[in-house]
């Protein structure tokens, strides 16, 4: 028999997996604290799945031998985040990663990992820029019945959807297209990156934002008007946001609105339905947004529409919004003359003397100083296949700046500590 829902003991199991989840996670995460100036800092942007090119990156720098042993000391090692999407060998950089957490710290050195744009996007089930041969190596030899399984399970759940709904659903995708969108390794991906996950649980131990001796280290950037003055504030939110779409995607699993393995695209888009069909349930005759207010609705009915409605503003929170600190471009994007005074706000507001990010690539896929040197752009893209950039790290000794490419050192700017 098809099971298209999970039964109520298995949702009740998966209640308290969960709250387990959020007490281990509020126990482990620490957010990156700030540290006195480390005799060497080796900061990293975006990697993108660049197995190859990352490996050799740490080698030229001096972190690991030939057989990507930690061998950097007590350097500090500081990745600005975007590990994950676009590249082949992403498993391979994150396996990469926490070995080398372990075997820095035991050196009396230190890795830390930030979260990027595309780290959150995995953590909330978004595979839209998920390279389809990464997938490869998460299958087992379960995988394809698996995926099997969860078709069936897709199509008995669309049928009775279809039932509640009517013609506000569209027809369920075919068998070829639902397996062409769900390739051998999906599940399986989505079980690894999600909040049960081995890399979902380490990647929410991470901080959007690192303070760094007198470095601050981040992917995207801080808005000058809309950034906290507590950089712990940052994460804390980040994480918060997070936490609470997998709830809401627990309640819409458990009252039949959407299924486990739904997408971050899918999950919207059946809220969306969802939402139409409670409009037209409300007010048949008149424009959205409903009021729900004109009608009476039960305790369980009332909390599933405010969480659907909260839902729909997941845009303005700070792990999505363009001016979040993993999606912000206005270290890139700001021209020379509001250029300095922004930043010189921002290096003066958190005591330091430069602001390092990823996320944004210069035109000369070259590490690239702005603004009297107060801000690093440090993406140089890394995956050449996709960006045409090259691999290359941010040295940082003393007030004595380096770009570290594979062939070459360009010593950069001797910066003034604050």
């Amino acid at each position: 028999m098809t099971v298209t829902q999970p039964t109520r003991l298995a949702r009740r199991r998966a209640s308290v997996a969960t709250w387990l989840l959020l007490v281990w996670v509020s126990l482990a995460w620490q957010p990156a604290p700030a540290t006195a100036q480390p005799d060497r800092v080796v900061a990293i942007g975006d990697i993108h799945g660049a197995a190859g090119q990352f490996r050799a990156l740490l080698e030229t720098v001096g972190l690991t031998d030939s057989s990507q042993r930690w061998v950097g000391g007590r350097t500090t090692l500081v990745q600005t985040g975007d590990i994950t999407d676009r590249g082949t060998g992403v498993k391979l950089v994150l396996d990469l990663l926490m070995r080398l957490e372990s075997e820095a710290s035991a050196a009396g050195g230190r890795v830390v990992v930030l979260l990027g744009n595309h780290e959150v996007n995995n953590l909330l089930a978004n595979m839209s820029d998920v390279n389809p041969e990464l997938l490869a190596s998460f299958e087992t030899p379960q995988s394809t019945t698996r995926r099997e399984e969860a078709y069936e399970s897709y199509v008995a759940f669309m049928a009775e959807r279809a039932e509640l709904l009517g013609p506000l659903l569209p027809e369920p995708l075919s068998q070829d297209a639902w397996m062409a969108a769900h390739p051998l390794g999906f599940l399986e991906y989505m079980d690894a990156l999600g909040p049960d996950g081995t890399y979902g649980r380490w990647l929410m131990t991470k901080a959007v934002v690192a303070k760094v001796g007198d470095s601050i280290l981040l992917h995207g950037g801080l808005h000058p008007t809309k950034s906290p003055s507590d950089l712990s504030d940052i994460t804390e939110q980040a994480h918060d946001e997070i936490e609470a779409y997998h709830r809401y995607k627990e309640q819409l699993v458990d009252r039949g609105i959407i299924l486990p393995f739904f997408t971050f695209e899918e999950t919207n888009t059946a809220v969306q339905q969802e939402l139409n069909y409670w409009i037209e349930l409300v007010s048949p005759t008149g424009p959205p947004p409903p009021n729900v207010d004109a009608v009476s609705l039960s305790r369980s009915e009332r909390e599933l529409v405010d969480t659907m409605l909260e839902m729909g503003n997941m845009r303005s929170w700070s792990v999505i919004s363009s001016d979040g600190p993993v999606m912000f471009r206005g270290f890139a994007r700001w021209n020379e003359d509001e250029g300095p005074a922004l930043a010189r706000e921002l290096t003066n507001r958190y005591g330091v003397a430069r602001l390092v990010v990823g996320h944004s690539i210069p035109s000369s896929r070259l590490i690239t100083s702005r603004f009297d040197n107060q801000v690093l752009l440090i993406d140089t893209g890394m995956l050449t296949s996709v960006y045409s950039g090259r691999p290359s790290a941010l040295e940082i000794v003393g007030d004595r700046l380096t770009a570290v490419y594979l062939d070459r050192r360009i010593p950069l700017v001797d910066a003034p500590r604050p």
